[in-house]
């Protein structure tokens, strides 16, 4: 048995929109600035916050599923990078109790509960009097018990503070501080999520003021100590595996694709594989030696053209996929697999060809939330019969998205064919999570093994 010890805290919120994101930033480089190694983690499929962690942390951040990995499985996660830190700091998603459907399932109450996570609770109480008391208290109330132990505000005066203060106080709870209305470090949206952090300019200087302006309004020893208030958590150790040695995966990561579970990454590593990031946009040709082929998801549309331009790369990726190098190309990498790809302009671009398909823009969310794959037609890595939990986020669409896999709504909302499948492909706009799809996973390596004794034979 492992046991799960150490300073740890979830910085949850009252739903989407209520500063997060910004309040975890803020609290990650005043840790920071105090001396402290700090391992960031976002609970959820979310792929876009985890950019902005890394960014203000300088180190890798993490993805803490229980849909895709269950409770051994985000406590073995969460304990193998916890010892590299003096303290760990969670972001949730969405509002706290949010999960699958109507349901709790793989919400932030559920990750906090499994990992016995001080939650501080980000609240912006604008356009609310005394009614921001009352949704405070149907928080702590809701669910009992709850981890639920202290109050951020978000976007208040001074004066308000200290009038609500008392309030949080009278239910038990911690008033950890406020963030005061600012325009310093303000994070914007777009239509996947919060634009990057590597396309926000100046974004160093601009988080060094806004800490300056949060520096007096936080209580950082409080923040601290509830950290350090973690109670145990004990979980089965994880079983031996076998290594694959000297098997080099091609990782698409640039500006275009950019949506990547670090996990993903992690689990290849420690699977003994070499991953190798390479650039569709201004790299000519894939890394040397490659046996296996990752095309993430991101932005393709924006750097269509650019895309279009790198001839060398298109015949690159599609003389590989087509000679059996094997291949994940999920949501953006899926569209780049595509003949065409209308860019923002609604100018349609070539792609790589590899399909025949177009890829264009809807009027809205296409896909959203999480969903199960079962394979429907052929086989997949060399399997008749897998089922794969994967996610779903995207507005744009493909004349052929596919249908090899009979895709459900893990809330039970909706099924529909989608992706394609082959012994030694996986295509298609369901985002996959390797510690979640251990079959699948192998499979794909299993593929990858093939590929390189014939390269190097």
């Amino acid at each position: 048995m492992g046991t799960l010890t150490g300073k740890r805290i979830m910085i949850a919120g009252s739903g989407s929109g209520c500063g997060k994101t910004t309040a975890v930033c803020g609290i990650l480089y005043g840790l920071k600035k105090r001396g402290l190694s700090v391992q960031a983690w976002k609970s959820g499929p979310d792929y876009i916050d985890p950019v902005f962690h890394r960014k203000v942390t300088g180190d890798k951040s993490g993805n803490l599923d229980l849909f895709f990995s269950g409770r051994e499985g985000v406590c073995r996660l969460f304990a193998a990078e916890q010892a590299r830190a003096d303290l760990s700091v969670v972001e949730g998603a969405m509002g706290y109790y949010d999960g699958i459907g109507m349901t709790e399932k793989a919400s932030c109450h559920e990750l906090s509960m499994t990992l016995e996570l001080p939650v501080v609770l980000v609240v912006n109480p604008a356009g609310m009097g005394q009614s921001v008391c009352a949704l405070i208290k149907g928080f702590l109330d809701y669910r009992r018990p709850n981890r639920i132990a202290g109050i951020l505000f978000n976007r208040v005066s001074a004066s308000r503070y200290a009038a609500l203060k008392p309030c949080v106080e009278e239910m038990g709870l911690k008033a950890v501080g406020f963030i005061p209305g600012q325009d310093a470090f303000v994070l914007k949206s777009r239509h996947l999520g919060l634009v990057g952090a590597d396309e926000i300019p100046g974004f160093s200087e601009k988080l060094e003021r806004f800490y300056r302006q949060i520096e007096s309004t936080i209580d950082w020893e409080l923040l601290l100590s509830l950290a350090d208030s973690a109670r145990p958590v004990g979980f089965p150790e994880e079983p031996a595996y076998h290594r694959e040695q000297g098997i080099r995966i091609g990782v698409a990561r640039d500006e275009a694709f950019c949506f990547f579970y670090e996990d993903n990454l992690r689990y290849l590593e420690r699977m003994g594989c070499q991953t190798v990031c390479f650039s569709p946009l201004r790299d000519k040709r894939l890394p040397e030696g490659t046996d296996a082929l990752w095309l993430c998801g991101g932005y393709p549309e924006l750097y269509a053209g650019d895309l279009c331009r790198n001839q060398e790369m298109r015949r690159a990726i599609r003389d590989a996929v087509d000679s059996g190098m094997p291949c994940i190309a999920e949501c953006g990498g899926f569209l780049y697999l595509q003949e065409s790809l209308m860019g923002e302009s609604e100018i349609s671009h070539e792609m790589t060809g590899v399909f025949s398909g177009q890829g264009y823009r809807k009027n809205g969310l296409e896909r959203f939330g999480y969903i199960e794959l079962s394979l429907q037609r052929g086989r997949l890595f060399g399997q008749e019969e897998m089922s794969v939990r994967a996610h779903e986020f995207h507005y744009y669409d493909c004349s052929d998205p596919g249908s090899a896999f009979l895709a459900e709504k893990a809330s039970g909302e909706g099924r529909w064919m989608t992706g394609m499948a082959g012994d030694t492909l996986y295509a298609g706009f369901p985002h996959i999570y390797l510690e979640g799809n251990r079959a699948f996973a192998e499979g794909f390596l299993k593929q990858a093994v093939c590929y390189h004794k014939k390269r190097v034979w």
